[in-house]
């Protein structure tokens, strides 16, 4: 069958051949990977769902071809849309095929190897808890572990192919910014303000676009809320966190308007926080700690010469965070975390607070570069007036 790849068959050998220098390092005989990004990155399959219906599995051995395990309902899939040659297939629901998966296991020599899993930090699996604790019993001779660290590392660092869909993905969303952000009025809903952006995000070849928006006092802290219904008035600030994919990369920073125009007090705070923002964005290279930008940003935040109702990034106990095959995925850009940045890692910097005239939070999308970083994010900062 014809193969309709994301990304070029090399790029995801190249990725195989990382995983397997890291798979040596901890000993490790095989993967047996069982949840969606980790599982795109590795066999190509663009984004599965999160289903617990019809589980996906990969398997890559040390040595040898991988295979991938799909319901029948996504076999001519898995052979188009993944590189793998050898995808096998089952007929049960909700539970994992653990009878194909005993079987390639044993056909593979690995019955009695190392075999890491998603078992660890931020990691899940998308089949149930007991058929786990059941392939444990039925291959007692095998010893599953945690593949935390080698998937996080494999996938904090981006290739340029990576890199190249988050650029677009990021030019995309400033796009949408520069154009649709005008064109916002009183009497539109948060709603209408959303689908200007996604049918302009769709338009300029952006995918699954998203938007959380903020209007109206009382409404500027709720900074995970989805756009509603709500009715825009004259003196509103509108604050919208948005982004979209582009080959399953994510885009995803904040801008925002008011409606009339900015006060001299919105001005001053959007100011004090796109500043604060600079700071930490210039200080992205490799070998800083991602501790070390929140710790400069959290220093600068309690310096602040307003009242705010609440310290967005605070209550987040970050001011940025990784992103890729996930809007949200480490390193975490915190105080606690002392991963240390290298090139081709993509972070964001977003320190913020919500006060009761507006939300002020200048995200940006930073791309750490062999000598410093290169901002992907790049609408413009000010407030818009409209």
């Amino acid at each position: 069958m014809r193969k309709e790849l994301s990304f070029p068959e090399e790029e995801y050998r190249q990725r195989v051949a990382r995983a397997r220098r890291l798979m040596g390092g901890e000993e490790l005989d095989s993967l047996l990977i069982a949840a969606g990004p980790n599982l795109t990155y590795l066999s190509g399959y663009p984004s599965p769902e999160r289903s617990g219906a019809r589980p996906f599995i990969f398997i890559l051995p040390s040595t040898g071809e991988p295979v991938l395990i799909v319901q029948n309902g996504r076999q001519f899939e898995g052979h188009r849309y993944s590189w793998v040659e050898d995808v096998y297939t089952y007929a049960e629901l909700s539970r994992a095929p653990l009878a194909v998966i005993h079987a390639t296991l044993r056909e593979m020599g690995l019955a009695e190897a190392r075999i890491g899993m998603e078992l660890g930090f931020e990691q899940c699996l998308d089949i149930p808890v007991l058929d786990f604790l059941q392939l444990r019993h039925d291959l007692p001779a095998a010893r599953f572990v945690d593949a935390a660290d080698i998937l996080w590392q494999l996938r904090m660092v981006k290739s340029q192919a990576e890199i190249a869909c988050l650029s677009k993905a990021c030019e995309i969303t400033s796009r949408c910014y520069e154009e649709c952000l005008p064109q916002i009025r009183a009497g539109m809903t948060e709603l209408d303000v959303f689908h200007l952006l996604a049918g302009k995000t769709y338009e300029l070849g952006g995918e699954s676009p998203w938007a959380v928006i903020l209007s109206g006092e009382g409404n500027y802290d709720f900074v995970s809320k989805a756009p509603t219904s709500r009715v825009l008035q004259q003196g509103d600030m509108v604050w919208i966190d948005s982004g979209c994919s582009v080959s399953g990369y994510w885009s995803d920073f904040g801008r925002a308007a008011v409606l009339g125009g900015p006060t001299p007090q919105q001005r001053h705070a959007q100011q004090a926080i796109h500043e604060i923002t600079i700071l930490g964005v210039e200080m992205v290279r490799p070998g800083i700690r991602a501790s070390e930008i929140a710790k400069a940003c959290n220093t600068e935040l309690e310096k602040l010469d307003f009242a705010y109702t609440s310290c967005i990034s605070g209550l987040a106990s970050r001011v940025g965070h990784g992103i890729g095959l996930a809007v949200t995925e480490l390193p975490h850009v915190s105080e606690c975390n002392d991963t240390i940045l290298e090139p081709g890692m993509v972070i964001t910097v977003e320190p913020g607070v919500a006060t009761k005239y507006g939300t002020f939070h200048v995200e940006e999308d930073v791309l750490v570069t062999e000598r410093g970083y290169e901002l992907l994010s790049l609408a413009s900062r000010e407030l818009w007036s409209v």
